[in-house]
């Protein structure tokens, strides 16, 4: 029907708080999203972004990050003052704390990170070399009090793909055996 909910690239999901932070585009429904969260018990939190040209941003993992303990969020990506607000609100209200990124840095997939977890229960924030080089020192502190970065050379990826580091990976939340 001409309706679509991209998986992980439509919604950034906040597993620990049971919330689907999506930004509303072509290729994410909001119907399609609410169904999604009947299903999987999330609530859905929904708002628009835009990007530099004012179009809809097409995935929320472009401007949005949700880690463990902090969110990295492209805030002057959603033009609406009401709808920022709600969105600073709810991650505030999971005790999380907010690292902002630009316009510019999210173009250059600052937004397209992925939080993960090794073995031994040490977290890392995974993200390409050019989102790295966008990042301020301030915001690199920031992230690095609540864990390692890891980043790797993905310009080719990110030149033909149109995607970057969390686009190349499955989270994966399986029982240990």
């Amino acid at each position: 029907r001409g309706l679509f909910l991209e998986g992980t690239g439509s919604m950034v999901l906040d597993r620990d708080n049971q919330l689907a932070y999506a930004c509303l585009s072509v290729r994410t429904d909001e119907n399609v999203l609410q169904q999604f969260c009947d299903e999987m018990g999330f609530q859905p939190v929904v708002f628009s972004a835009l990007d530099a040209d004012e179009f809809p941003i097409y995935h929320t993992n472009v401007m949005m990050c949700i880690a463990d303990q902090y969110a990295v969020i492209c805030l002057e990506s959603i033009p609406d003052l009401a709808e920022r607000t709600f969105i600073v609100d709810q991650i505030l209200a999971t005790d999380k704390k907010i690292i902002p990124i630009s316009i510019d840095q999210m173009n250059r997939f600052a937004g397209n990170m992925l939080q993960v977890e090794n073995g031994e229960g040490q977290k890392y924030l995974v993200m390409s070399t050019q989102a790295f080089k966008s990042l301020t020192e301030e915001q690199i502190e920031q992230i690095t009090a609540f864990n390692e970065i890891i980043h790797s050379d993905l310009s080719v990826i990110e030149a033909n793909g149109g995607g970057s580091a969390r686009c190349m990976m499955a989270e994966i939340f399986l029982p240990v055996k």
